[in-house]
């Protein structure tokens, strides 16, 4: 890797904009209406259960911090940019722009890979933080208007419910499935056959491994923090 990577803080900017600011739209959106389904699921099953709710807003942000928040965010940033990221670089290796760089002794995993892991990481950290707010907001929202509970109490229980390690849990799995998305979709762009179709073909091959490695990481993760 080129020692010079500290030069290349335009690229890491231009990444963490077209990354992370232009997936806030789709996640704000994604992100509160999930987190208004999922107050209504659980007042829905606990009254039927328990004949009462009030434990609801504690679930719902639980629920939320611990698993949904990080989660669904990074899948969504995976069909977002992991897609474009593989077809990106696989044009480029069809296009024979990688053995120019490479050619003109430019390092493409410094000059392609690294900005684009930490334009990832940041979009991933901060978009998790902002989806979980918007969550929370949507299920106050619902709970104000159709569980005859106030914001006050809401957020209050939420608050007593949801502990500061789990919040620096939800950050580090954030972490690590945001590092995952650029390091698995350059590898199918680097790995990308001849022709457009291979292209496309890395494009989905990256989405789909991503999606599963997500998974099966936050399986993991959730073992090492919560059950041993």
């Amino acid at each position: 890797m080129n020692l010079n990577y500290r030069f290349r803080i335009r690229e890491t900017l231009e990444q963490m904009y077209l990354l992370g600011v232009q997936s806030v739209p789709i996640v704000f959106i994604s992100l509160g209406f999930v987190g208004i389904m999922m107050v209504l699921e659980l007042a829905f099953h606990m009254r039927l259960v328990l004949k009462h709710d009030a434990l609801v807003p504690a679930f719902s942000a639980v629920l939320m911090v611990r698993e949904l928040g990080p989660v669904i965010t990074c899948l969504l940033l995976t069909s977002r940019i992991g897609a474009g990221i593989a077809a990106e670089i696989g044009s480029m290796k069809v296009t024979e722009q990688l053995d120019a760089m490479k050619m003109l002794s430019i390092d493409p995993i410094d000059y392609l890979v690294i900005p684009r892991l930490l334009g990832s990481v940041f979009a991933a950290l901060t978009l998790t933080v902002i989806s979980i707010a918007v969550a929370l907001w949507g299920g106050a929202f619902l709970a104000v208007q159709r569980l005859g509970s106030s914001s006050g109490e809401y957020f209050n229980t939420v608050f007593f419910f949801v502990k500061f390690p789990d919040v620096i849990r939800c950050l580090i799995k954030a972490f690590v499935f945001g590092s995952l998305i650029p390091l698995i979709a350059s590898f199918h762009g680097f790995r990308c056959g001849v022709g457009s179709a291979a292209v496309g073909e890395a494009a989905t091959q990256s989405v789909v491994r991503t999606s599963l490695v997500i998974i099966i990481a936050d399986f993991i993760l959730t073992y090492l923090f919560y059950a041993i």
